[in-house]
């Protein structure tokens, strides 16, 4: 057989196995997954992102710089509540810092002590103590952590206001539904 035919004939068989071996992997790993219930798929996150805000910085240059805010609840069946109040809180944020803009050094903001300061303004704009901690993250960070923006901070469950309503409203229809069964 002549070397160039052998290649293409190898290259072939190459080829076969490629798109067959995986194939048959597949069939023995592969055990059925148990089904989550609507509950547990739509379960209520443990902290809330705040869509990142432009707020004022103490810098030679510049006069705004983004932030991006975390909520962490008392009860995570406050969530709602506090969605539902999130101008307020956006309001109490830029309060405090219309006052005492955030400080930088070489260009990079200093949050040290603004979280805390946030938490006693935050839980007075929503009249009770809904929020037992606030995380600050310098600039705008993927609610998505495609990025790797997420991993890195101390909580795995985060979510918007916007995918909270949406996992309230599917719960609530779950519970209808349950209702006229």
């Amino acid at each position: 057989m002549e070397p160039f035919r052998l290649n293409r004939l190898v290259h072939a068989a190459g080829l076969v196995l490629s798109a067959v071996a995986p194939a048959m992997a597949s069939d023995h790993a592969e055990k059925p997954k148990k089904e989550m219930s609507l509950r547990e798929k739509y379960a209520l996150p443990s902290h809330i992102q705040l869509s990142p805000m432009m707020v004022p910085i103490k810098h030679p240059y510049l006069r705004t710089s983004a932030i991006t805010v975390f909520l962490e609840p008392v009860e995570r069946e406050h969530v709602g509540k506090i969605c539902n109040n999130v101008p307020r809180i956006r309001d109490a944020i830029l309060r405090v810092l219309s006052r005492n803009p955030v400080p930088t050094r070489r260009g990079k903001m200093i949050l040290d002590g603004v979280d805390a300061t946030f938490l006693i303004y935050i839980n007075n704009a929503l009249d009770e103590e809904k929020i037992k901690g606030v995380i600050v993250e310098p600039g705008l960070i993927n609610l998505a952590g495609k990025q790797g923006g997420l991993s890195r901070l101390p909580f795995a469950t985060v979510n918007g206001c916007r995918g909270i309503k949406e996992i309230e409203e599917k719960l609530r229809q779950a519970r209808e539904k349950a209702k006229e069964q």
